[in-house]
């Protein structure tokens, strides 16, 4: 613990230590994404073999839809929708817990990572149930308080300016609640305790934060268009010509997009998981509660005990 780097960090300095956690670790990140999201790999290849299939079978005078398939599909593409959101949630948390160990030089390990969130996961789904339902009445107001202004105001520019004043609201929003995971995970909170510790962190820092998503969003969508798109185009076309996309087709696809969320979706959790712990430091003066907290667990073997 002597070894831990604890003090005020600027947002060049946060990035930095990202991605250099991000490549010296680049093997323990990435089968922490890789784990969870393997389950969900294999369900949709399951999914997209249960489709092809259905797609090959010889034609009869049933119904192309008979209620048996349709719910079916729907109740496959449900469990694969709730898996999605479990292996999200599963794979911030342990990211969550890796990072810290990294902080604070601690013994880290895929294992230790996974045994540490447990059933913490539902914290992580929950924080993102609020997050969903703020940001969805958050709409109906603004939208419900727009069509109440009288209709004289409303010409020219006032319709123009009413949804990007939705989004700016939106992304100062999820710039204050950034550190709500780390903030549940690492000090067991839970979800709405949460977003208020996350209010009260980021409080003054949301333009840091937002860079931080901006970056994350940019290598997002790089990794979308180098790995995704060719074959997107590829099934569009297929889709385009009233054909079935081929098994192997819907494969790759999959392959693509879970190799671009095992290279990417590390990247922003361990940024905000950093940045957690440097406004815990700004604010709270975390380096010196941290320091006093390890002295007291490791005395020193020479010091003169107490008469």
């Amino acid at each position: 613990m002597a070894d831990a780097d604890l003090r005020p960090m600027s947002l060049g300095e946060v990035l930095d230590r990202t991605f250099n956690l991000y490549k010296n670790h680049f093997w323990l990140f990435a089968g922490i994404t890789a784990l969870p999201f393997s389950l969900l790999l294999i369900a949709q290849v399951a999914v997209a073999a249960t489709s092809s299939v259905a797609a090959k079978a010889p034609a009869t005078h049933t119904p192309p839809f008979s209620p048996g398939a349709v719910g079916g599909m729907v109740g496959g593409g449900a469990l694969v929708l709730i898996l999605t959101f479990v292996m999200i949630g599963a794979a911030h948390a342990a990211t969550v817990f890796a990072v810290s160990d990294l902080y604070l030089s601690r013994p880290v390990s895929i294992r230790g990572s996974f045994a540490r969130v447990g059933w913490k996961v539902f914290r992580v789904l929950a924080v993102f149930c609020l997050l969903g339902l703020i940001m969805v009445v958050g709409v109906v107001v603004i939208a419900v308080f727009g069509f109440a202004i009288p209709t004289a105001l409303l010409k020219g520019l006032g319709l123009l300016l009413l949804i990007p004043v939705v989004g700016i609201l939106m992304v100062i929003l999820m710039c204050r609640v950034a550190v709500s995971i780390p903030a549940a995970m690492l000090e067991d909170l839970g979800a709405v305790r949460a977003l208020e510790r996350s209010a009260y962190l980021t409080k003054g820092h949301v333009l840091q934060i937002f860079v931080i998503f901006l970056l994350v969003v940019v290598a997002t969508y790089v990794a979308i268009l180098v790995l995704q798109m060719p074959l997107l185009i590829l099934m569009m076309a297929s889709v385009t010509a009233h054909k079935t996309p081929s098994f192997g087709l819907q494969v790759l696809q999959q392959l693509a997009a879970f190799v671009s969320q095992v290279l990417v979706g590390p990247i922003g959790t361990i940024a905000f998981s950093l940045m957690y712990y440097n406004l815990r430091v700004r604010k709270e003066a975390f380096d010196i509660q941290h320091l006093m907290a390890s002295m007291s667990a490791n005395p020193e073997p020479n010091a003169p005990s107490a008469a």
